[in-house]
């Protein structure tokens, strides 16, 4: 128990540097998302996808990639939250004639 609980704070611990750096070089994501969700989506992701041997044999710029496309994600999410009924029929309108 006491190595799953280290193996646990050195995943978060990893997650969180590459929250920062990402937050960092994306002002986007740093003003659209929120940092400790963005962790937490992150561990239980890589929890749920990967063994403990795999995440920590990750390379950075495998991490960084990682993180950086489901934040994306998440961030595309939020798209449309703050739209009034008019602009979402606007955006789909949009969408459709793509």
């Amino acid at each position: 128990m006491l190595s799953n609980d280290v193996t646990q704070k050195s995943m978060i611990q990893r997650i969180e540097q590459m929250v920062t750096l990402l937050m960092e070089e994306r002002p986007l994501f740093k003003e659209d998302l929120d940092y400790s969700e963005m962790v937490d989506d992150l561990a239980q992701v890589f929890q749920k996808n990967l063994t403990v041997e795999e995440f920590n044999t990750m390379s950075e710029k495998d991490l960084k990639e990682r993180c950086s496309g489901i934040m994306s994600i998440n961030l595309l999410s939020t798209i449309g939250s703050s739209f009034t009924p008019e602009e979402m029929a606007i955006f789909d309108d949009a969408i459709k004639r793509k």
